[in-house]
């Protein structure tokens, strides 16, 4: 028998077995023969190369194919729909470990360490999320920003995004948050009666109403135009006819409410009647047996406006409304054959576009899910970029659109981010938690806004203290850097937890997490720095105060969660910065009878106190405080280990609550 011998081959199994030599005779070797066993070689195995190179590639594999398994099955647990997968095509199999194969972060941290510490807070009883918001008081502070409402107690559902998040965070991990308060009144009228029921009775018929009309086009109308500003004025003084009866009664009473709203402060009640008129004659319509445009854009208007007084449910379930009438109205379609006007076609679009961005933007604050359809559903075109004079009744050819900002630019910008970003929003409200590795991922779309922004976004022409298109423009920024934040700020909380619970283990820093946090501050720091820039170069109305506390007090809260939970960082100095640029703004003039701005003010000064010592005395002159250590003084509560325990274990604290005090409502109300 012929024999063959390759010295490249290798041994067969019964050699390698053994351990022994192989003479690699084929096809028999010497020993197999001597010991007449079969003699088989099995081939070569391939093993993957222990490489940082293919590890990478083999983690952004998998990484595809999750994301291509999380669009296809959006909104659920990828481990269960992979388990559930195989278990319908291969049987029964063991349950896999709960680790997602995604979560490769070096160094690598358990299921609990890399799963965000749960942000909502559950309420006593079983209704205990039941709301009433039939009053309006003046100065109440169970604010429509969703910043202050820490106990859910007739609050409402509010979410993993909304602004309240990290006080929740640090109220349950037992830092000290009450407050002494006293009693404030509003500044109202005789015998409560609203200063506006008073001037009616003492100014001429329509003086009033003429200048709210007036400033509701001045100062809301340029940020969300949603009723052609002709053909309102034309039916107010009966030169066109009023369609839908009580409808445009609705419509005018809530346009004088938003311009009584933004020519007024919290000592103003000028605004509390017009409102008080539109709910008379909502309860006189039956607004759920009746759709009209007219009745749209009053439902759009009554859901800000309620926000903006701090009745933010209400406000939701308007917007609700609008929502659900417009796509009965077909506001979401194009329909190229119906034979309409230009501008009845082009108000259809703004109004559609104007619910779209209320409803993603409502969702967002409050941390709730976006119901609107899918971008595939919604073929509404674009409102186009046209000064507003370019289109009216009469217009039977279309204008072309201009380079430069029109009261129409905002709006379009602002559609175009919420459609690129809503998917990016549900994700981070979605489970499970966002890992570090999907939440970079996660930033493209909003870069994909913002190199598709007109230039006149990123680089003002000129700087005018009167310039009418800067809170727009700025405000899209702080939205943009808004949702950067929420998107890591899970990440920031969720170290600092870890920090926070004395028997957490002292695991090595993860690279990644850090670059998130980093990325955290960075947003918030650019909040600040362009709030502080726009207070310094434009005029503040109330509208642009309102927007500015808003984000201003998400991006102040990171700083100060990094300051808390790290004081003797190398990096506290600049955080302290931040901080106090944050108060310097809440100081600001322009906020001077501001109660929101000074509770605000309140909570960061309460929060921040433990980072500074009063020895001015040992200090040298110049020298910025001393920081001190948090342990001894803040984390001495016997129950702070548990990592976010129920909000109802009561925290026995001296003094008011501290949900109670920044909920405190006076005593004034009206009906």
């Amino acid at each position: 028998m012929t024999s063959t011998r390759d010295s490249h081959s290798y041994a067969c199994d019964e050699c390698r077995l053994r351990k022994s030599k192989c003479s690699k005779e084929k096809p028999t070797c010497a020993q197999c023969k001597q010991l007449n066993k079969e003699c088989k070689y099995s081939p070569k195995i391939t093993r993957s190369p222990l490489t940082r190179q293919h590890l990478t590639y083999v983690e952004d594999r998998l990484q595809a194919f999750e994301t291509a398994l999380g669009r296809l099955f959006p909104g659920g647990d990828l481990d269960a729909t992979v388990r559930s997968l195989l278990h319908d095509h291969e049987g029964p199999k063991p349950a896999p470990s709960s680790k997602s194969s995604s979560r490769h972060s070096t160094p690598a941290k358990t299921e609990a360490d890399r799963t965000e510490p749960a942000p909502e807070a559950l309420p006593q009883q079983a209704d205990g999320f039941d709301w009433t918001e039939n009053k309006i008081t003046v100065g109440d502070l169970t604010d429509g920003m969703a910043a202050l409402s820490i106990k859910p107690e007739g609050t409402g559902y509010f979410g993993a995004s909304s602004s309240v998040v990290p006080l929740r965070a640090l109220l349950k991990h037992g830092f000290d948050l009450n407050f002494p308060v006293g009693s404030t009144k509003p500044n109202v009228g005789p015998e409560g009666v609203p200063l506006k029921s008073q001037l009616l009775n003492t100014a001429p018929s329509g003086v009033i109403e003429q200048a709210f009309i007036d400033a509701f086009f001045l100062n809301y109308h340029r940020s969300y135009p949603f009723v052609h500003e002709a053909t309102f004025r034309a039916q107010f003084y009966e030169q066109a006819t009023r369609r839908h009866g009580q409808a445009w009664q609705i419509l005018l009473n809530t346009i004088l409410a938003l311009g009584a709203w933004s020519v007024g402060d919290d000592n103003s009640d000028l605004d509390i009647t017009f409102y008080q008129e539109a709910r008379g004659h909502l309860q006189r319509v039956s607004v759920f047996e009746t759709g009209n445009l007219t009745l749209v854009q009053a439902l759009l208007l009554l859901s800000n406006y309620a926000q903006k007084r701090n009745k933010p449910n209400t406000g939701w379930n308007f917007l609700g409304l609008a929502v659900r009438m417009a796509m009965s109205l077909g506001l979401h379609k194009e329909f190229p054959g119906w034979k309409i006007s230009l501008l009845q076609k082009e108000m259809r679009r703004r109004l559609w576009w104007g619910v779209f961005i209320f409803d993603s933007g409502a969702a967002k604050t409050f941390g709730r899910p976006i119901l609107l359809p899918e971008e595939s559903v919604m073929d509404a075109k674009p409102v186009l970029n046209i000064q507003d004079d370019a289109l009216t009744a009469s217009t039977t050819t279309l204008p072309p659109e201009v380079n430069g900002p029109t009261i129409y630019s905002g709006m379009i910008a602002q559609a175009r981010f919420h459609l690129l970003t809503n998917s990016v929003y549900q994700r981070l409200i979605s489970t499970p938690p966002l890992t570090p590795e999907e939440t970079r991922s996660l930033q493209k779309p909003l870069e994909e806004w913002y190199n598709g922004l007109p230039d006149y976004f990123k680089q003002p022409s000129f700087t005018s203290e009167s310039d009418p298109f800067a809170l727009v423009r700025n405000r899209l920024m702080w939205r943009h850097w808004n949702l950067r934040v929420l998107l890591y700020r899970p990440i920031l909380l969720r170290w600092a937890s870890r920090r926070w619970t004395p028997s957490s283990s002292n695991e090595p820093e993860d690279p990644l997490e850090a670059e998130c946090r980093m990325l955290c501050l960075r947003n918030a720091r650019l909040t600040i720095s362009s709030i502080s820039d726009f207070m310094s170069n434009y005029l503040c109305t109330r509208i642009g105060a309102w927007y500015m506390l808003y984000f201003l007090f998400q991006a102040g809260v990171i700083p100060i969660i990094l300051l808390m939970t790290d004081p003797t960082s190398t990096d506290a100095p600049a955080w302290l910065q931040d901080i106090e640029a944050t108060k310097n703004l809440l100081l600001h003039p322009s906020l001077s009878s501001n109660r929101l701005a000074a509770r605000c003010l309140q909570v960061i000064n309460r929060l921040c106190s433990p980072a500074y010592t009063s020895t001015a005395d040992d200090r040298p002159a110049g020298q910025p405080p001393i920081l001190m250590q948090f342990s001894d003084q803040l984390f001495n509560d016997p129950t702070f280990g548990a990592m976010f325990p129920d909000v109802d274990q009561e925290l026995n604290l001296g003094g008011m609550d501290f949900s109670d005090w920044v909920n405190y409502t006076p005593q004034a109300e009206f009906r």
